[in-house]
């Protein structure tokens, strides 16, 4: 291959995630780097080499001193022309915290050269510093834009205050057990007593919304009527963010962004912060039921809440 004429290739329009897979009982690590695949007008998936988008400071990528725009022709071996993201995942870009992954890079203007990485823990995702709570979110998920009611999809629901949002690696992967799986924490102004009846309704009217906000997005006509949301008070933990809490549990059918239908598993449990004057309530979203890996996961989010930030 003639790296001189790289200038000719076409990006495909898609990014590889580079340091997201959950491991059971291990934990998920990064090399520190995003890519993006060229096209591979010689292989008959047409995919290409991969390119360096972006390195992170501190990272083991940036350490060995790989920068954006050099090429990974190999990843342990395995040639990364010809393979998608899913096969070069295997492969060894995607895995746990302290593998040692062996990657042949392509400098411009240099001789090939064979690059000896170890993936290193995700730096965890904080909330900002002035917020009175705290809650800490693992770094290999997806932090949204913080959101303030009334939601711009939403903002018949008569609420004030502040979402946070955040997905799971696998959320946009519809072959992934964590495809669609998310948390979402809300920040409310006041004592809000939360029914039964009031967050089927509040729930309804956040995922009508986003149905039809996903549809104008994405070209497609939601039937508002097959949303649906429902839910029942459980047991659940006694306690949330040091405060005693409220339990509910349920299921809501949903749109997702390619306008098919998902039934999603939901639990929430709410709480009063009284040194703030603030409730609380965090939402758990996956398709797949417990006890899937990933629950644990959003119950230490869940477990390490603090309503009152500690310093």
């Amino acid at each position: 291959m003639h790296w001189k004429s790289l200038r000719s290739w076409i990006i495909v329009a898609y990014c590889l995630a580079m340091a997201s897979v959950t491991v059971l009982a291990q934990e998920p690590g990064t090399l520190g780097f995003s890519v993006l695949q060229l096209y591979g007008d010689g292989q008959q998936n047409k995919r290409g080499v991969l390119i360096l988008r972006a390195v992170e400071a501190g990272s083991a990528a940036a350490d060995a001193g790989l920068a954006a725009g050099d090429i990974i022709v190999s990843v342990n071996g395995t040639s990364t022309e010809g393979h998608d993201a899913d096969e070069l995942g295997r492969a060894g870009l995607r895995g746990v915290a302290g593998d040692t992954v062996h990657l042949s890079v392509a400098k411009m203007g240099h001789p090939l050269e064979e690059v000896v990485l170890k993936r290193r823990p995700y730096t965890p995702h904080l909330n900002p510093a002035t917020d009175a709570f705290h809650y800490s979110v693992p770094g290999n998920w997806q932090m949204d834009l913080r959101y303030l009611f009334p939601l711009p999809w939403a903002p018949s629901i008569e609420l004030k205050g502040l979402e946070d949002l955040a997905f799971a690696p696998g959320f946009d992967d519809t072959k992934s057990p964590e495809y669609h799986s998310y948390l979402i924490v809300w920040w409310l102004d006041g004592s809000q007593k939360l029914s039964v009846e009031d967050l089927q309704k509040d729930m309804l009217t956040y995922f009508r919304g986003l149905a039809e906000q996903r549809g104008r997005n994405n070209k497609f006509t939601p039937d508002p009527m097959k949303v649906t949301a429902t839910y029942r008070t459980s047991e659940g933990q006694p306690s949330f963010g040091g405060q005693p809490a409220t339990n509910f549990a349920g299921t809501v059918t949903l749109y997702d962004r390619h306008g098919d239908l998902v039934t999603l598993y939901s639990e929430v449990i709410t709480s009063f912060c009284p040194k703030t004057a603030n409730t609380v309530a965090f939402f758990s979203m996956s398709k797949a039921p417990r006890p899937a890996q990933l629950w644990n996961q959003l119950d230490a989010v869940r477990d390490g809440f603090q309503c009152v930030r500690e310093h």
